[in-house]
């Protein structure tokens, strides 16, 4: 018989909050940034995305990772 292995994924958390941020319409011209925050209550959990994502854009990492994308020669 083969080992069995278990992963257990344990969280005190109860509100998980997912969202995607995409930028651009275009097939080649999109930039996606997913982001996940967890917390006790709603408001809090709510309050964390919020200054994530204040705290992205003020970083500059949606422009940082635009700027990494090759450049098409016309």
């Amino acid at each position: 018989m083969g080992d069995t292995t278990h992963t257990v994924n344990e969280s005190a958390d109860k509100i998980t909050l997912t969202t995607k941020v995409k930028r651009g319409n275009a097939t080649r011209d999109q930039d996606e940034i997913r982001l996940k925050v967890k917390g006790e209550n709603p408001e809090d959990t709510a309050a964390k995305l919020a200054q994530t994502l204040d705290a992205l854009e003020a970083a500059g990492v949606a422009n940082t990772l635009r700027n990494t994308q090759p450049e098409v020669d016309e």
